[in-house]
């Protein structure tokens, strides 16, 4: 089996199930939650992917959401690395978050800090990344604002033959990390796009699309798209 060794999800269609389900919206949150905490314990328990990250609330969905929804959804956020401690620690899975943490809530980036540096101390090789007020473009703005702090005298020479996409690439969210393998994007019916997600990172990723709504998304349903990207890179080993 030839796994991913970044697997990335968009998990859409959370409010859409629940209002189909007859449901209130926030129930659609909260069974993806379900969904995300067995699919990454399959991940981390079960195959050889190194890196699996969730996208949770994009820089557009904190501007526009009710703050009654993203006081939901940061309930939410805080339970999820309780709920995978036993998975992460008997796996020795480093527990991250990305996007622009500074502008959400001061007790979540509190809870934050506190959860990675639980972590902090395992190797590298295996990483749960949880994306909350994530946007690709903000986070390439974002390290591109860092390197200048960081390089300004070599910038005020006007010489900018130093700059290369590696030199970028270290003060960015990911870039400790491998690129992304394999993004699975539910909903793709109604959502057959990438939305911004991981701009720089996903150049030469496998895209899956599922119609199932985020909250469908079974580790059988995960699984599937596994198997596909296994035939792809079968199929590309083949040509060499």
């Amino acid at each position: 089996m030839n796994y991913p060794k970044h697997v990335a999800i968009i998990p859409d269609g959370n409010r859409t199930w629940a209002t189909e389900n007859g449901f209130i919206k926030m129930a659609g949150h909260l069974e993806w939650f379900k969904r995300m905490i067995e699919i990454a314990e399959h991940v981390f328990t079960k195959t050889s992917i190194d890196v699996l990250t969730v996208w949770w609330l994009s820089t557009e969905n904190l501007k526009n959401r009710k703050q009654d929804e993203l006081e939901y959804l940061f309930d939410i956020y805080m339970k999820i690395p309780d709920q995978l401690e036993k998975t992460l620690k008997e796996n020795n899975v480093k527990f991250r978050v990305a996007g622009n943490i500074w502008q959400l809530p001061q007790r979540l980036q509190d809870y934050f800090a506190k959860k990675t540096e639980e972590t902090k101390d395992f190797p590298w090789e295996k990483t749960f990344v949880l994306a909350v007020n994530y946007g690709g473009q903000d986070e390439i703005v974002r390290g591109v604002n860092k390197m200048i702090n960081d390089k300004l005298e070599m910038i005020n020479s006007s010489d900018f033959s130093w700059f290369t996409p590696e030199d970028l690439t270290e003060y960015l969210d990911f870039g400790d990390l491998p690129n992304v393998n394999l993004v699975i994007r539910t909903k793709w019916d109604m959502a057959k796009r990438l939305s911004g997600f991981l701009l720089w990172w996903i150049g030469y990723a496998q895209l899956w699309f599922t119609a199932k709504k985020a909250p469908e998304l079974t580790v059988e349903e995960f699984t599937k798209a596994l198997d596909w990207y296994d035939g792809i890179i079968q199929y590309q080993n083949m040509g060499k």
